[in-house]
């Protein structure tokens, strides 16, 4: 496994469990590691990946997979966070017209850059 595939996974790890923290605030997984912890991970994988992306030039079909599949994952761990009976303190679910918004405004300019790229 290289780096980036590892960073990748730490990244949605810990995006994940500050989502459940999000849906179930009273679940077991709170304690498991600190809310700002969780936070400084997030904001320091993303600071590092920023920074790097000077050195490292992935090609655009990369990108272009990288994004539809994190869309696919983070609507997924929504759907499955919703079934499983939990309801976002912050708003972010479902039912919010703005997550539909962005995931619109999203896929459109996945879209796009795919069509530029071929």
């Amino acid at each position: 496994m290289n780096f980036w595939k590892c960073i990748d996974f730490i990244f949605y790890f810990s995006l994940t469990l500050l989502m459940i923290n999000d849906y179930f605030p009273d679940s077991f997984l709170f304690n498991l590691i600190p809310i700002k912890l969780n936070l400084w991970i997030i904001l320091s994988l993303y600071l590092l990946y920023i920074l790097s992306k000077r050195f490292r030039r992935p090609k655009n079909t990369d990108n272009i997979n990288g994004q539809i599949l994190s869309i696919i994952y983070l609507f997924f761990v929504m759907l499955l966070l919703t079934a499983l009976g939990g309801k976002s303190a912050s708003g972010i679910g479902l039912g919010n017209i703005g997550v539909w918004v962005t995931l619109g405004i999203s896929l459109g300019e996945i879209f796009t850059q795919k069509r530029k790229s071929e």
